[in-house]
């Protein structure tokens, strides 16, 4: 067994089996009869269950009743373990499965070893698993718990139970398990079993952590009944109490099998054995044992004792996990003095001697044993090898240390056996082959407290036989020894039983109640000690009192008869209480009283802990009233008395001016030791904080005893001078000698007296469980040491380069026949590809019976839209009015609905939705506490960077060294400025509203100060104590100034008084303290003088209701006008407001609107002078499309207004990103389409006979379909992409998608009106604009085609397409798209608000100082919701951190967290308002915390009234009884901290508790604590992670079964970031959505092609891929708006792409590549001339906004857009249709080919049919001509 397997122990107690039910239930041991025999609950396993455990199948209809176990193996294991249960193979009946079973005995092999040394323990264990298990009658103690939850909830496991058990069968089970031993921890058992010190637990506390989930292994939940009578469930079942007699530990085991056995438990874990007494570690027990072995004359001795002679240092032996005690052996155990040892051993058993002329060995002449000399010596527990002693065991991990030697030797001489119980697994047994014996090897400890041993024993067993053999080598031996030399060792030594008796030591008695510690003050009769002083006499300092010197008649301590001091010593120092008759102390009346009044702080601060209360008390009372305090205290007379004077004497009023307290080294600091890490909760601090004088983290017990007895602690009444010594002294007046104090500390980890709880382990590191390391860094993807994905892509990318590379060389060489070999060739290599295919489908007649049913369905569909889209040209073309007024009328009143819009601007609701879980949490917050403050907040730094050199007060003659920040003048001019700030007034509603008005004032009434944080608060913003100074009596030297003060108070911000000569309090004017890390920055560091800037905040109130916030954003405007009109060249002030954020963004969309309009106005500039197409100057004012164009640009324009109204109709918020993104992606759209038709249009002649009007239509139903295609995949895509969440994303998309169906009606239907007007106005000469002007008709010109198409038809598409450039573009664009991939794999998540600001904004000098000098994170809260039951003692034990609180409580497990501060952003442990309450109900000091008046109203800590104690019902372990805990609650929450009690609730709780119900239930609560400092989006998207996880576990450890029972943490930023934990799958989700709603639209509208819509879906796959690589390139982060952007960039790549893929899909020339560039010449021109250069022109006026948003998200992102665009769609798309476009579709072809055979039949009456089809053959071979396909024959 190995230690790191009590890590795993839970797992066998809570598997899928539920080992963890420790409930049992047996019909015929039940003494109760009943009638109803009961039946299974569950059956086999089924489902998931928490702990990566599993679930329990409900038993059905068939396993209701128990089947027969029958399976071999299963009755086997039954056999072995469960006995009680196994009735023969042929009638054993189980609510269990073999699988069970076999899981089962899987999970036993730890317990088999800790537990079966125990076999009543081990019985009752195994048979209460094996009952709950397995039992036939699981129904009648036990129910499926229908409120239980489960991991999934669709599983059928069961996901927990109820079982009702007795409290004796619960008593019974504990007994018998309770004292089993673990000897290789020196611990029990139950340490592993409970969760905690076994000394801590109890029978409920260990069932209830086994059937917790949050346990880390119950794989569903227990929820233990406690009954004694049957219980009646909610539905109305009604389950009998488990009440099964367990074993007894000290009885014989009947029943039982050989697996478990049947002898009672030894004595030393049962206690109810009585072990024998331990035999002494001396002489006559030695030679009494080896009298047993040997016989008594038969054997003689040589014996060495060895002690240690040079050091006296304890080894301190960390316990094995999951221990986490240690335990101290002497500096015996040191490995290195072992070994000494061991080579000392070595040396004597070489030792040999002359004996009559022969040689004799120690093998000559020793007593053997199985052929070894017995050698009795601690060096056998390692067989006397000193490697053995090196060995080391650690976890698989190799982490923790599992065993070393002393393990081992604690293991086997604890009587584990032959092997230890440790990791090492080594052997106890000796050389010789019997087990070492601790008493013969070991002296000088107690009991088996082996590890005190203070001397080593070696015993060499020699013969005793007659001759000179043994006398020689006897001789030998102790000349050997005479002449060792060691000075690490002190031997004495002698042969044959002559080691002097001196040697044995005097073993003090044992006493079991003795916790372990020893006392050097003893016996108070036997010191004979008096009195140092008795009674008080004068005035001491801080308004106390001096105490008297003794008198003669009070020199030996008087009786202490008065009722009232002896119920004071009881209460306080109960060791001096011996009966109110026979008390004697060195105090009377008043000096407890006085002990009494002084003690309120103390008892508020650290009764938490009772160990270090008891301490620190037992300090207090040995100095007051011992009988003997003159062994360890004299009075210093010569000591300044409170006036200042030296007294040489007793003080006016006769009173005592100091006394000397003198206490050993090891008092001070096992003192100090025990409360050290006492928490103060309602400061988020350590209550070493308040009693040192300093952060606790620079105390020291030195420290701490020196402030508690300075005078300038504000609370000593006279001066202690400590004294630290570890030996006697004289007392320098009387001549006494002293004896040092030097009583035993109780450890905090322990119980006081037995009658109270050890300190929870917030407040003693001692009780906490080991904290497990947090989980290591998660180490970066890497292959070979590369990038993992860029390796991957690398791979795919050379695996792809070297497969096309060889189909391009292949397809060169074998097709195209470059090289030339192949001219010679017979072989026909037409039919090695499509192209040849293509070629032969041309060269001869399609036959109907090839065409497929999809070409069919596909010409269908074309042919429907072609003539749909020709008839509604026609249509429009002939009434263009009547269209336009229409549709006019209809966008129009669409449009309308403008005047109803509504902004959302609120950054909350654009990003997070109202289901979020972050907003619903903010508005559970919001309601119940109120929202989180509004904060102001300056920062300010200093450009001379002089220093302040600052002598330390006399007799020092050092110098420390301040930053120019604190130099007096400056802070002065602080100062002024703060004063400036808060007299500020605003004018608001006929009136003005000051800070006053406005401010958290969280002491008022009876402090009404603003909560102002500032290293001003120091001083109390008081310009008089920042000047104050106290100089020597002499008024020469300076004592103490502003900077004494400064660290002082730096050091202890909730001081009271600094401890310096000018005893000033450090608490600011509100009554709260100043943090030096919440008020300084730029320090190092606790350096706090090295600070460079100063953070003044001002903590505003804030309200839900934003009418509310009127007042304050008034305020707030006068104050930022006030800051930045403020100058002083002596400092530099970065600022922000609450409303500063909000008011820069309105700033920076104002002040970017005429960037927008400038850039919007360049394109429809561009527009209008594109679209025309000029033959001349003399005609250019009729070419002109100006008129059209901004048409064209209105009807985009309405398109967005209709959009937008018609959601505003709907009730749908509009976003700024609507109004900025929106228009920029329809006008994409509708130009691209505009372009397209207008172009076509003037490139297309007019047929012989054909009107205008048909024109217009047949040009409309050439690329209607293509409009159609692009603008419908876009809206379906956006509609579909509104499918999210986040509600921006949502409202953008469906703006979006409705814009770009809008455009598109009114394209098909304006626009076509519009171009209509505009061809007759072109046709008759008429001017563009001035339309009325015309001039004398010309003759009809040839249409043109235009320069960018003819250079794009006749130069560019030759070059993409030829043969060399292809794959060069294949592999270029794949490269960049898997080069894309790697990148986007490490984009950045989340949005640096910095980026929102304009790049003037005062709020970016803000974000960097904040970034650089803020030293404290944001507050996050663990709420609690209402429905808590915190009367219960369960309810309070889930959150409480005090005494008495488990580990896995709500206070318990953020307190674990913020001890890896690192790793789970908890900077702090929570402040607990029910910790605090405890503390301030059960506060004793004189006068309490709670008290009341006559009438039994609250009287608050502060008053001075004469009020008395709050009257209590009898408490339950220490805590208020239900009615007094509700009772009393709001009394504590409206109380005041003070000096008389700082535990009062109002200032830090407040707001904290909800009351409801007229204050007669406690509803939502939170406990509060801060993150560590934040400074870049991910550590704000950890923080959120982290603070979830822990209130995950919190709420499993709680039980919470629902969601709104469950912990959550709020903090003021979550619902900002919890975007980011979604927004990778949000991103995958939207674009996957888009991109299968273009897929499928591609595939149907262009009829049914599935090879095309494949290729247009890789291509824009491509273009979205390679704009992340460049946004990872550029900076750009992932985020909301970037979303927007790639959702944008897929609409806006279908216009890049599928115009030309629908031109390809329709064309039928010969091969690919001519299809390529016939789409290309046809397409390509439109989409450069459109949206392309269209765009260009104003995404680069963007580059100029002052918006740093602009910039990188609309002009970055703007650009990636239409350069990834234009060249995958004009460049990629083309070459990569030329490898694997999709064939001709033969239904198309056949079709042409008809109409041709009938046209060349009308044509060419005399020629037969086979000369038309060959004329037909031969055009289609003349692939260069220049004119454009005829799509109308196409189709």
């Amino acid at each position: 067994m190995t230690n790191m397997d009590y890590l795993f122990l839970f797992v066998l107690l809570v598997s899928s089996e539920s080992l963890a039910f420790l409930v049992e239930s047996d019909p015929v041991t039940t003494a109760e009869t009943l009638t109803d025999t009961g039946h299974c609950v569950w059956y086999g396993e089924c489902g998931q269950g928490y702990n990566q455990g599993k679930l329990n199948c409900p038993a059905n209809s068939t396993t209701r009743t128990p089947p027969k176990l029958t399976d071999p193996n299963g009755l086997r294991i039954l056999k072995s373990y469960c006995p009680n249960l196994y009735h023969g193979d042929d009638n054993t009946y189980t609510c269990c499965s073999g699988d069970q079973l076999r899981s089962f005995e899987g999970n036993l092999a730890l317990p088999e070893q800790l537990l079966s040394r125990c076999p009543a323990c081990f019985f009752n264990f195994l048979n209460s698993i094996c009952q709950t298990t397995c039992s036939p009658q699981q129904s009648r103690f036990m129910r499926e718990d229908p409120k239980s939850r489960k991991p999934d909830p669709s599983s059928a496991g069961i996901g927990g139970i109820d079982v009702v058990i007795t409290d004796k069968y619960m008593q019974d089970l504990f007994d018998s398990c309770k004292e089993v031993q673990m000897p290789s921890t020196n611990d029990k058992a139950l340490s592993v079993f409970c969760g905690r010190l076994a000394s801590q637990c109890t029978p409920l506390v260990w069932l209830n952590y086994m059937g917790n989930t949050g346990n880390g292994r119950a794989p569903f939940s227990i929820n233990y009944i406690a009954s004694n009578t049957p219980w009646h469930a909610p539905d109305g079942q009604i389950l009998h109490p488990f009440n099964k007699t367990n074993k007894k530990c000290n009885e014989t085991v009947t029943g039982s099998s050989s697996k478990i056995g049947t002898e009672k438990c030894g004595c030393k874990d049962c206690a109810a054995e009585t072990c024998p007494p331990i035999p002494k570690p001396n002489a006559d027990t030695r030679k009494k044992f080896f009298e047993s072995m040997f016989g008594k004359d038969n054997y003689r001795t040589a014996e060495i004792v060895i002690e240690r002679a040079d050091s006296k240092a304890l080894v301190i032996h960390s316990m094995p996990p999951p221990s986490v005690l240690s335990i101290n052996f002497t500096s015996l155990f040191d490995k290195n003095f072992l070994k000494q040892v061991l080579k000392l051993q070595e040396g004597v058993a070489n030792i040999t001697a002359d004996s009559q002329s022969e040689t004799v060995t120690l093998d000559d002449i020793c007593m053997k044993y199985n052929g070894e000399c017995v050698t009795e010596s601690v060096m056998q527990y390692f067989q006397n090898n000193g490697t053995k002693l090196d060995e080391v065991a650690y976890d698989k991990w190799q982490i923790f240390r599992l065993a070393d030697y002393l393990d081992h030797f604690l293991s086997c001489a604890g009587g584990s056996g032959k092997k230890d119980t440790t990791a090492l697994n080594m052997s106890c047994v000796s050389e010789f082959g019997n087990l070492t014996v601790p008493y013969i090897v070991l002296q000088g400890y107690n009991g088996t407290n082996y590890q005190n041993a203070t001397s080593f024993v070696i015993t060499y067993i020699l013969k005793n036989t007659p001759g000179q053999d043994v006398q020689a080598w006897e001789n030998a031996f102790v000349k050997y020894l005479k002449s060792y030399s060691n000075s690490n060792m002190t031997l004495t030594f002698a042969p044959h039983d002559q080691v002097a008796r001196q040697l044995d030591e005097v073993i003090p008695p044992e006493d079991e109640s003795d916790p372990g510690y020893s006392v050097t003050v003893e016996d108070e009769e036997e010191l004979d000690g008096h009195c140092v002083w008795y009674g008080q006499c004068g005035t001491g300092w801080n308004q106390g009192a001096l105490n008297c010197p003794v008198t003669n008649k009070t020199r030996n301590s008087p009786f202490l008869t008065d009722p009232e001091g002896l119920r004071i010593l009881k209460r306080y120092c109960p060791q001096f209480y011996k009966g109110d008759k026979n008390t004697r102390t060195c105090c009377d009346l008043a000096q407890l009283k006085a002990v009494e009044g002084n003690l309120a702080l103390p008892d508020q601060l650290l009764q938490r802990c009772p160990a270090c209360y008891s301490n620190f008390l037992n300090q207090i009372c040995q100095m007051t009233c011992s009988p003997v305090q003159s062994k360890f205290l004299y009075a210093n007379m010569n000591a300044s008395c409170p006036g200042g004077d030296p007294a040489h004497g007793p003080c006016t009023g006769g009173g005592i001016p100091a006394v000397n307290y003198v206490m050993t080294d090891e008092y001070a600091n096992t003192l100090y030791e025990s409360c050290k890490d006492v928490q103060m909760p309602s400061a988020n601090d350590k209550a070493m904080s308040v009693f040192c004088g300093r952060k606790a983290e620079d105390c020291d017990p030195k420290i701490w005893l020196s402030y508690m007895g300075n005078t300038g602690n504000g609370r000593a009444p006279f001066p202690i001078n400590y004294n630290y010594t570890n030996a006697t002294l004289v007392n320098p007046y009387t001549h006494e000698t002293m004896y040092p104090l030097n009583y035993t500390n109780l450890r905090c980890n322990l119980t006081y007296a037995n009658v109270s709880d050890a300190c929870s382990c917030q407040d003693c590191q001692s009780s906490c469980a080991a904290v497990p390391p947090p989980p290591p860094k998660a180490k970066p993807f890497t292959i070979l040491g590369i990038d993992g994905a860029s390796f991957i892509v690398g791979c795919v990318f050379i695996a792809f380069v070297i497969f096309f590379g060889t189909y391009v060389i292949c397809f060169s060489i074998l097709k195209k026949d470059s090289l030339g070999i192949g001219k010679e060739s017979t072989y026909n290599f037409e039919n090695c590809s499509n192209a040849g295919s293509h070629q032969n489908l041309l060269n001869r007649q399609v036959s109907p019976a090839e065409i497929g049913t999809l070409e069919k369905l596909g010409l269908r569909v074309e042919e429907l839209l072609k003539a749909g889209f020709t008839s509604w040209g026609r249509l429009c073309a002939r009434y263009p009015l009547i269209v336009l007024l229409v549709t006019i009328i209809i966008f129009g009143s669409l449009a309308g609905g403008i005047a109803r819009y509504d902004v959302t601007t609120d950054p909350v609701k654009l990003w997070s939705s109202p289901e979020s879980t972050a907003r619903t949490q903010k508005a559970y917050f919001d309601k119940h506490f109120g929202p989180f403050y509004r904060t102001e907040q300056l920062i300010i730094t200093r450009p001379d960077k002089t220093p302040v050199i600052h002598q330390y007060p006399p007799p020092s003659v050092s110098t420390i060294k301040f930053s120019s920040m604190f130099d007096k003048e400056f802070m002065h001019q602080v100062l002024d400025l703060q004063t400036e700030v808060e007299q500020l007034r605003a004018k608001f509603d006929n009136g003005t509203v000051g800070l006053e008005d406005i401010c958290f004032k969280p002491l008022s009434p009876d402090n009404n100060n603003c909560t102002i944080e500032s290293v001003l608060q120091f001083w109390q913003n008081n310009r008089t104590n920042l000047d104050k100074v106290a100089y020597d009596k002499w008024g020469i030297f300076i004592m103490a100034d502003y900077l004494d003060h400064f660290l002082k108070c730096a050091q202890a911000p909730a001081s009271v008084s600094d401890t310096t000569d000018l005893e000033m309090t450090c608490l600011g004017a509100y009554g709260g303290p100043a943090f030096p890390w919440v008020v300084l920055g730029g320090y190092d560091e606790l350096n706090y003088q090295n600070a460079t800037a100063f953070v003044i905040t001002f903590v505003v109130n804030n309200h839900v209701n934003e009418e509310d916030n009127r007042k304050a954003e008034a305020w707030e405007a006068e104050f930022i006008k006030f800051i930045k009109n403020y100058k002083n060249p002596n400092m530099t002030i970065s600022f922000s407001a609450e409303r500063s954020i909000q008011d820069e963004l309105d700033r920076e969309s104002r002040s970017d609107v005429w960037t927008i309009v400038l850039s919007y106005l360049i394109m429809f500039g561009y527009i209008t002078i594109a679209l025309g197409q000029f033959h001349g100057l003399d005609t250019i004012l009729i070419d002109s499309k100006v008129t059209l164009g901004l048409s064209g640009v209105t009807i985009v324009l309405l398109s967005v207004a209709s959009s937008v109204g018609f959601y505003s109709y709907c009730g749908v918020p509009m976003t700024l990103i609507i109004i900025e993104v929106v228009p920029f992606l329809v006008l994409a759209v509708g130009v691209d389409n505009i372009f397209i038709l207008v172009q076509t249009y003037q490139r297309d002649e007019r047929k012989t006979g054909e009107t205008l009007e048909d024109q217009v239509g047949r040009v409309l139903g050439i690329v209607g379909p293509s409009m159609l295609l692009t603008s419908f995949s876009e809206s379906i895509a956006f509609f579909l992409g509104a499918w999210t969440d986040m509600p921006a994303v949502r409202e953008f998309a469906l703006y979006a998608a409705m814009a770009v169906f809008f455009d598109f009606i009114l394209q098909i239907t304006c626009f076509v009106s519009l171009m209509t007007i505009d061809a007759r106005r072109q046709e008759a000469n008429h001017f563009d604009i001035c339309c009325c002007i015309s001039i004398r008709k010309k003759e009809k010109q040839e249409k043109q085609e235009g320069y960018l198409y003819w250079l794009v038809k006749n130069y560019y598409s030759h070059a993409v397409l030829c043969d060399w450039v292809r794959p060069i573009v294949i592999v270029t664009f794949v490269g960049w798209f898997l080069a894309s991939v790697a990148f986007a794999c490490h984009l950045t998540i989340g949005l640096d608000q910095a980026l929102s600001m304009p790049k003037d904004s005062y709020v970016l000098d803000y974000f960097h100082n904040l970034s650089a000098y803020l030293s404290v994170g944001a507050p996050v809260y663990f709420v609690v919701p209402a429905g808590h039951n915190y009367l219960s003692k369960a309810g309070q034990n889930a959150l409480c951190g005090g005494k008495g609180c488990p580990q896995d409580s709500l206070i318990g497990q953020v307190f674990r967290q913020s001890q890896l501060a690192n790793y789970s952003t908890i900077a702090q442990p929570a402040s607990s308002w029910i910790d605090d309450y405890f503390d301030w109900i059960n506060s004793a000091g004189n006068p309490p915390c709670c008290r009341v008046y006559e009438n039994g109203s609250f009287c608050p800590a502060t008053s001075s009234d004469n009020c008395s104690a709050c009257p209590f019902q009898p408490q339950v372990s220490g805590r208020p009884s239900p009615h007094d805990f509700m009772h009393y609650l709001p009394m504590f929450l409206v109380d005041n901290p003070g000096l008389k009690c700082a535990k009062g609730g109002h200032a830090a709780y407040g707001a904290g508790v909800n009351l409801v119900k007229n204050k007669t239930q406690v509803g939502a609560t939170y406990f509060m604590t801060y993150h560590t400092p934040m400074k870049t989006s991910g550590d704000y998207i950890r923080g959120l992670k982290e603070a979830r996880k822990i209130a995950k576990n919190i709420s499993v450890a709680m039980g919470a079964k629902t969601e709104a029972e469950e912990v959550f943490p709020y903090s003021v930023f979550y619902v900002f970031y919890e975007q980011y934990l979604t927004i990778v799958n949000n991103t995958l989700k939207n674009i996957g959505i888009c991109m299968a709603a273009i897929f499928v639209a591609t595939f149907i509208l262009l009829g049914f092609d599935f090879m095309t819509a494949v290729v247009v879906f890789v291509t824009i796959s491509m273009i979205i891929i390679d704009i992340m690589g460049m946004m990872y390139l550029w900076d750009i982060t992932l985020n909301a708006l970037s979303l927007v952007n790639l959702v944008m960039a897929i609409g806006i790549s279908v216009e890049f792409c599928s115009h030309i893929a629908r031109a390809f899909a329709v064309s039928i020339q010969p091969d690919r590549v001519q299809r390529a560039k016939d789409a290309l010449a046809h397409m390509g021109s439109s989409v450069l001339s459109g949206i392309t250069l269209t765009k260009l022109g104003g995404i680069i006026v963007l580059a100029f906004a002052k918006s740093q948003l602009f910039e990188m998200f609309y002009f970055r992102m703007y650009l990636g857009m239409v350069v990834f665009g234009v060249t995958h769609g004009l460049i990629f798309l083309p070459v990569l249709l030329s490898y694997i476009g999709p064939g001709i579709n033969k239904a198309k072809l056949y079709q042409h080919q008809q109409k041709e055979i009938k046209e060349s039949s009308r044509k060419y009456h005399t020629s037969e049919s086979n000369d038309a089809q060959i004329n037909s053959r031969e055009r289609y071979r003349h692939v260069d001509s220049d004119e454009p396909p005829q799509y109308s024959n196409a189709l």
